[in-house]
């Protein structure tokens, strides 16, 4: 059975990352659990939802190998107030488990046998593709935002993530991650350097939303991270994790054809300005999903205004650099908050061609980031 003493920063560590994987809202109680057996000399944890299977593995001096599986939620709690740099985890009976400091502290978890626990799928042995984190992070920073939350538009659920060869015998891709609700769509992009036959042709997927937040975890822990794909699956490694996502099967909306081409109505403003006033204005609106503004640019200038006023009205005008006609425009402003918040560009382009395309959102020091954003009818104004 199970027994094996081990630091607890590295406990809780490992245990952290699986957290955010157990489905804490199934009836199934294995997959409330992790999975935790010895391997090699070090103590592996395991944790799935069934769409996403997480394993990593830290090391700890084994005294007897073993595996059983214990509520994720309760270990980990227990073992983050345990005020001692080591602790000692043992099986007992009935597959419980046993958290002792020697004679100071010890704490019985009930658990279940691993045999239940659902097999951590295969893992590739070769053909892993090496992309830097921390492009793969901000690409996900610039489209999980706008991914969508309506179960009908099950192809709109996640990131369509695509890697484009730049011609034939290059080792030079782009990475391209697209997201869309429906009502605004952020494309972010970078090139990047890969090691790859020359005949890779164009790859893509649709990453779901908790996958992705789940590769973003994975990223931030390491300089680079390895994956791969199948058919149903993404596969994503580092030196000592590894994490398998089940795609979306479904077909993304041709995103090209959404981006307008022209640059009828250009005006360019401060990021800070314009996020600090649509921030204020929206504090007065009574709905915290929808903050409806309506924008009257003139020269130079941009009045921004709440546009529900049962409750409370904002308004603020700040500078811009625009020399065409006057218009009026409005939109959701929780959608221009979430790209300027995720922008570092002290100048922002706003293009506006007329009320009926997307507003389109860029920066100089944003290379390779696009957000649209669809703007809302004036007609009761």
């Amino acid at each position: 059975m199970l027994k094996a003493t081990a630091e607890k920063d590295k406990i809780i560590s490992a245990l952290s990352k699986a957290q955010s994987i157990v489905d804490k809202k199934t009836i199934m109680n294995i997959i409330n659990n992790v999975l935790l057996y010895s391997k090699d000399g070090e103590l592996y944890i395991e944790a799935t939802d069934l769409e996403i299977s997480f394993r990593t593995h830290i090391p700890v001096t084994i005294i007897e190998d073993g595996s059983l599986t214990v509520s994720a939620r309760k270990f980990y709690e227990i073992v983050k107030e345990i005020p001692y740099p080591e602790l000692l985890i043992e099986e007992i009976q009935n597959n419980w488990l046993k958290v002792s400091v020697g004679d100071q502290a010890e704490y019985i978890i009930a658990g279940l046998p691993s045999d239940d626990f659902p097999v951590f799928g295969d893992f590739p042995s070769e053909g892993m593709i090496e992309i830097p984190s921390s492009a793969l992070k901000s690409l996900i920073d610039k489209t999980i935002f706008s991914v969508s939350y309506d179960e009908r538009k099950y192809a709109l659920s996640g990131i369509l993530t695509e890697i484009i060869p730049e011609d034939a015998n290059s080792k030079t891709f782009t990475l391209r991650m697209v997201s869309s609700d429906g009502h605004r769509l952020n494309l972010a992009e970078k090139k990047i350097e890969i090691d790859l036959p020359s005949e890779i042709e164009r790859h893509s997927a649709i990453i779901p939303r908790k996958g992705a937040n789940e590769l973003k975890r994975l990223a931030e822990d390491s300089e680079k991270i390895l994956v791969q794909r199948d058919e149903k699956f993404l596969y994503a490694s580092t030196e000592n994790a590894q994490l398998i996502i089940r795609l979306i099967d479904g077909t993304f909306p041709d995103y090209n054809a959404i981006i307008p081409s022209e640059k009828k109505r250009f005006i360019e403003f401060s990021r800070q300005l314009v996020l600090g006033a649509l921030k204020r204005i929206s504090i007065v609106s009574p709905d915290p999903s929808f903050k409806g503004v309506k924008a009257t640019i003139s020269e130079n200038f941009m009045e921004i205004e709440s546009i529900e006023k049962k409750t409370g009205q904002g308004q603020e005008i700040v500078k811009i650099k625009y020399a065409g006609e006057p218009f009026d425009v409005a939109f959701n402003a929780r959608y221009l908050i979430d790209v300027l918040q995720v922008m570092r560009s002290e100048e922002v382009q706003f293009i506006i061609n007329d009320n009926d395309s997307p507003c389109v959102v860029k920066g100089e020091e944003d290379k390779g980031f696009t957000a649209l954003i669809m703007p809302m009818s004036l007609e009761d104004e």
